[in-house]
């Protein structure tokens, strides 16, 4: 890296004095030149908005004179109240004005036609404006309006209107005067569209809805002003209601000074642009000489600046060079040119004086400083010391080397920096302690070459006359060898008392004399902590418990390894416990045996969980083998390990021939093939349920087998439980039921909700094939006077004879049901057309012609059918029901004993023409 020289004093204030022109000059030259910049801008920008306001004030004019005109011709034609349009046809060119002023007048009647026109090429009638807004809001508000631009239908022109009504003496709008205005040309805007601003800038308008109504690109009249794709801020601020001036960039990419002004007869807004470079090109030629004058004087000024401080410092500069070169001297020279008789000179003398002084003192600490660090690099520890901003004032070989420092860093380090973080970090709260006067010593721990170092460190204060810590003396020794050694020893003992004591077991161990050389902590808690070394077996553990325990002390003394089970020592409370013993033999090199050590469990917990386990296994196969269910276990193998009695009451299979085999050789291969997907889904944690029939020792069955997945702890499937459960009564039960809720109990035929559901499953078949379904309705003719005069019982049997007859008459794809009371219903599917509904229904008036033979007397019954057919994609049940229901009511109303077909609901024929109404009464 390139490092530029160190500048001298004198130069940097000399270039201090320039600078500081320079920023003055620049700072008020730009102050200057911005307030009359912006004043300037401020002047122009106000111009440029008076000057448009004035041309917006012209054009509010402009259509004031217009409005004022088409006003005097509507006041006109409502005094001479032309006879016929040919009259006011004549009556409109007399008026050379409306010429002048309009690219063509029309007179507009009521209905929108023209009724007479200045261009002479237009006739009556051939154009009609009753759709233009314009016309519309002048009817409706009998006043005149300036329109929106609209594009003229014959000729194509970018084009607004002025309207004014013609009222009758009524006050109703007669006429409607419509003066149209081409946006495109000369006339619109007169003189004023040859106003300039500075040479390229030019004038549009829009309308408050983005419309362009002038442009000087005559191509974008009518278009919205964004049309090209990009937009300006300042023409969206203007439609948006601003007015005044505002810098932006125009769609070209150029800046330039903007002003808006609305016109106040329409909605209209004008705007102009006046580019930047024009606008403000003299207000930069002005700064730009501003800024070469300032620049001019600033070197003038800065130059002699320069040269009169530089003269003035040159004796302060050569003290500097004196200063330097007696720095580089092992003794100091005095200056040999005299100083001159000012500050700089006096400061030059008293150098001179103190540099003399202090090569005396500096040679006698030299001579003081060497005796005592030869001392102290001869020493076996570290020695410093910090003063209380903990500065290193003085540190011997050992120290230095710590962190490879060097006696030029004294002075200039911390104790921080002198030491490694994890030593310092230790040493903390101890300097802390010490810089309050008070000695302390510390021990802590270092990495030494990769392994664990530990030191000892005193800390001495540095105490002066006041009792004020002025600093401390730090005195640091190696003691990692001394607690190595104190930590193996101690490791060595600790490791085996910390087994032993967290062993779950009593651990101890007895000499040839039987006597106790150790024992673990649970040991000493079994005998109430009392101190057991030293002690006799048999004192310990009691009389009665050293009988039980003498047979195996024998054996291990004799040199085998012993293990027995007894119940409880003679210790209170202990009585009940289970413990297994085990003595190994103690023998030194030569093989004799000097003790034995002694481990004893508590198996109190397994043997009581053993007993526990036997009794809860008993009580749940009794429990398991009397469940009316097979149940089974497998393991993650698809291994039986575990089935009920079951097995032998329903299939004579007895359970301990398929333990522990594969359910596969079980069930068979065949059975376990069909099985093999469900086993699957069920060890991939899925419940899993199903019916099957079964071959038990009481004949055929129904068995619902259900796969639970057995989870472990983690959530893993580790086995499944099988339960088979016989549902044959149940299903049973369930079909009995279920016949019973579909079928209506008199007549055996399907009831109404069961015919309901028939009906919805045909209707979205339908929708599906498109081909239609239809649904008679039927009820027997007079049966209220059947039941009220020959009572119930006669009801019923006409009810069950007159649903035998309806159920031959259909075929066995179609359905015939009670719907409730004497109404039943007949549902036709995949029916050849209407004439196929027609023949069912004359075979039903057909079959119930004959008389219905009841016990003691005859009858004869008829009925009324009314006929619907599906026809839209969203027929539902209700509509369906609804219309046969209308087409029955027709039928009865008509005279009963006859059909009804009703009327297609769509208002078009389908297939065939059938005929309203067929009667069999003859």
């Amino acid at each position: 890296m390139l490092r530029l020289p160190r500048l001298g004093l004198r130069t940097r204030l000399s270039i201090g004095m320039v600078a500081s022109i320079l920023l003055i000059t620049l700072g008020v030259t730009t102050t200057a030149i911005y307030f009359v910049k912006r004043h300037m801008q401020a002047a122009i920008a106000n111009e440029e908005f008076e000057r448009i306001s004035a041309i917006a004030e012209a054009v509010d004019q402009k259509f004031l004179s217009r409005r004022t005109l088409l006003k005097t011709f509507g006041d006109s034609v409502e005094a001479h109240r032309p006879a016929s349009t040919a009259l006011l046809q004549d009556f409109l060119v007399q008026h050379t004005a409306l010429k002048d002023a309009f690219a063509n007048v029309t007179v507009v009647g009521l209905n929108g036609d023209l009724v007479a026109g200045l261009n002479a090429g237009l006739r009556a009638g051939t154009i009609n404006i009753k759709d233009r807004e314009y016309f519309r809001q002048t009817v409706a508000t009998k006043a005149g309006v300036i329109s929106q631009p609209y594009r003229n239908r014959l000729n194509g022109m970018a084009q607004v209107a002025m309207t004014e009504p013609v009222l009758d003496a009524r006050g109703e709008v007669l006429y409607v005067i419509s003066g149209a205005i081409n946006l495109s040309e000369q006339n619109f805007l007169g003189q004023l569209a040859n106003v300039k601003f500075g040479k390229s800038g030019y004038m549009f308008i829009t309308n408050t809805n983005g419309i362009v109504i002038d442009d000087p690109v005559k191509s974008r009249i009518l278009q919205r002003a964004d049309a090209e794709g990009s937009r300006n801020p300042a023409t969206g601020l203007a439609m948006a209601g601003f007015e005044g001036t505002i810098e932006a960039r125009d769609r070209t990419g150029i800046d330039g000074l903007y002003a808006f002004k609305r016109i106040r007869q329409t909605n209209w807004v004008l705007g102009c642009i006046y580019p930047r470079d024009e606008a403000f090109a003299e207000i930069e030629q002005i700064e730009r000489y501003t800024w070469a004058g300032a620049l001019l004087l600033t070197l003038l000024a800065g130059g002699l600046v320069f040269l009169v401080t530089r003269s003035q410092l040159a004796p302060l500069t050569r003290l500097h060079e004196h200063m330097q070169v007696s720095r580089a001297l092992s003794s100091y020279v005095a200056m040999t040119e005299p100083p001159p008789e000012d500050e700089i000179g006096d400061l030059s003398r008293t150098f001179d004086s103190l540099m003399l002084e202090r090569q005396i003192a500096q040679e006698r600490l030299t001579a003081s400083e060497r005796f005592l660090r030869d001392v102290t690099d001869n020493l076996p520890a570290v020695v410093a010391y910090f003063d209380r901003d903990q500065r290193c004032l003085f540190g011997n070989k050992a120290g230095l080397s710590m962190r490879g420092r060097t006696r030029a860093d004294i002075g200039t380090m911390t104790m921080k920096e002198s030491l490694p973080d994890a030593i310092y970090e230790q040493l903390v709260p101890h300097v802390a302690k010490v810089l309050t006067g008070s000695p302390t010593r510390s021990e802590g721990t270092y990495d030494r070459n990769g392994k664990e170092g530990f030191y000892e460190c005193h800390l001495v204060p540095d105490v002066r006359d006041g009792g004020r810590t002025v600093g401390y003396y730090v005195m640091t020794f190696d003691i990692t060898r001394q607690k190595v050694a104190e930590r193996e020893r101690a490791a060595g003992e600790a490791r085996i008392r910390t087994i032993t004591d967290n062993l779950p077991a009593l651990v101890s161990h007895v000499d040839a004399s039987l006597r106790y050389t150790f024992v673990n902590a649970h040991v000493r808690a079994l005998h109430g902590n009392d101190e057991l070394v030293g002690r006799l077996l048999a004192d310990v553990r009691g009389t009665e418990d050293f009988k039980m325990v003498e047979p195996y002390v024998r054996r291990v003394l004799a040199g085998e390894a012993v293990t027995f089970e007894k119940t409880g020592y003679s210790t209170p409370g202990t009585s009940q416990n289970w413990y297994q013993s085990h003595y190994i033999p103690d023998r030194d090199p030569q093989g004799v045996v000097q003790g034995f050590y002694a481990m004893t469990f508590d198996v109190t917990e397994r043997k009581r969980a053993e007993i526990r386990s036997a009794e809860s296994e008993q009580r749940l196969r009794g429990l398991t083998d009397n469940v009316p269910a097979l149940l089974t276990e497998l393991d993650r193998d698809e291994r039986v390990i575990f089935c009920n009695g079951r097995y032998e009451s329903w299939l004579g299979i007895p359970p301990a021939s398929i333990m522990n085999r594969p359910i596969r050789e079980a069930v068979g291969e065949a059975h376990y093939e069909m099985r093999k997907p469900l086993l699957a889904r069920a060890f991939a944690g899925e419940v899993v349920s199903f019916e099957q029939t079964a071959k038990l020792l009481v004949g055929e069955r129904t068995l619902q087998t259900t796969y639970l997945p057995q989870r472990n702890a983690q959530g893993d499937v580790v086995g499944l439980y099988v339960l088979a459960n016989d549902v044959t009564d149940l299903k049973h039960k369930q079909m009995q039921l279920d016949t019973l809720a579909r079928e209506d109990a008199l007549t055996g035929l399907p009831n109404r909700r069961s015919f309901e559901e028939r009906v919805r499953e045909a209707l979205a078949r339908t929708r599906r094939s498109d081909i239609p379904i239809y649904l008679l309705f039927l009820d027997i003719d007079y049966f209220k006077s059947i039941n009220d005069s020959l009572g119930h019982a006669a009801g019923d049997a006409v009810l069950k004879e007159f649903g035998r007859r309806l159920k031959e008459c259909v075929r066995e794809t179609d359905m015939a049901a009670r719907y409730a009371g004497d109404e039943f219903v007949i549902l036709l599917e995949a029916s050849t057309g209407p004439r196929a509904a027609q023949l069912v229904a004359e075979k039903v008036l057909a079959a119930m012609r004959p008389a219905f033979v009841l016990s003691n007397r005859t009858l004869q019954v008829t009925t009324s059918i009314g006929i619907a057919r599906s026809e839209e994609d969203d027929e539902d049940f209700e509509s369906l029901m609804a219309t046969a229901d209308s087409a029955l009511y027709a039928a009865k109303k008509d005279g009963r004993n006859r059909f009804m077909m009703a009327a297609s609901r769509s208002g078009t024929q389908h297939d065939v023409t059938w005929p309203r109404q067929e009667s069999l009464a003859r």
